[in-house]
């Protein structure tokens, strides 16, 4: 299976845009899938150039709420079959400190297709829904039903898709943390082996804070990962030294 990273913070072809954020699409089931947008449109272009045509995408799926991931949602194509899938968390008013750093604002709530469970988009691929465990502490503040107040990402979540003899987890940022993902998706799903590709939220991660993840990993039998985006370079490099893998940058084909 082909996974084509179309936005990430990073590229190695000088045709390929890059800016800070994560968007990536995928084909499984016959259905057509875009996971994040990054913050513009971007996204398109990129598709664009890798010969692919997103005017007809069945799901969208949004990792959680911050611009770096949903920014370009005005920019994409919307069909009467495309599905939006995410937290209901992810729309909410999204602030670090006076900056706003949600989802573009006006957008229509009607089309989103809001799930806090985990919950099957068709048979071999699943929106995680608010992952239980650990969360990452001071994150800013949101807006809920018209009061302020400390936002732990409840919203962060993650798609996995069911291979033979093996999960493949798409994470945006992994806010709720990568290890804590990948363990939850393997309880839901049990499989031997794991492949982790996205965003895992490790950059200013102390040395042994990096080793216990990879510790972590390990345990669960994760095999490959594909890291980028807010991993870190030092994390990323430590990662790639235990598993199999390689970092990610826009216009990356992983074949997973």
């Amino acid at each position: 299976m082909k996974i084509y990273i179309l936005v990430e913070d990073t590229k190695k072809e000088s045709r390929f845009e890059a800016e800070h954020g994560l968007s990536a699409y995928f084909e499984k089931d016959g259905k057509k899938f875009l996971f994040d947008l990054g913050q513009s449109g971007m996204f398109l272009r990129n598709a664009g150039k890798m010969g692919l045509d997103l005017s007809d995408v069945d799901y969208l799926i949004f990792s959680h709420g911050h611009y770096d991931h949903t920014g370009g949602l005005p920019a994409l194509p919307k069909t009467s079959k495309l599905k939006i899938v995410a937290h209901p968390d992810c729309l909410l008013p999204k602030y670090h400190d006076k900056r706003y750093i949600g989802i573009p604002a006006g957008i229509d709530n009607k089309i989103f297709n809001l799930k806090d469970k985990p919950f099957k988009l068709t048979e071999h691929v699943w929106f995680l829904g608010e992952i239980p465990g650990n969360r990452e502490k001071n994150l800013g503040n949101q807006v809920k039903d018209g009061i302020k107040s400390k936002d732990f990402l409840l919203d962060d979540s993650a798609l996995v898709i069911i291979e033979e003899n093996r999960l493949v987890i798409i994470s945006g940022c992994a806010h709720s943390g990568i290890a804590n993902i990948a363990r939850y998706a393997k309880n839901l799903f049990p499989k031997k082996e794991l492949t982790i590709i996205g965003g895992f939220h490790m950059l200013n991660h102390s040395d042994e804070q990096i080793q216990k993840t990879i510790k972590d990993l390990k345990k669960l039998n994760v095999i490959k990962v594909y890291p980028g985006h807010c991993t870190g370079n030092v994390a990323i490099k430590a990662l790639l030294s235990i598993f199999k893998g390689e970092r990610i940058h826009s216009g990356k084909v992983l074949e997973v």
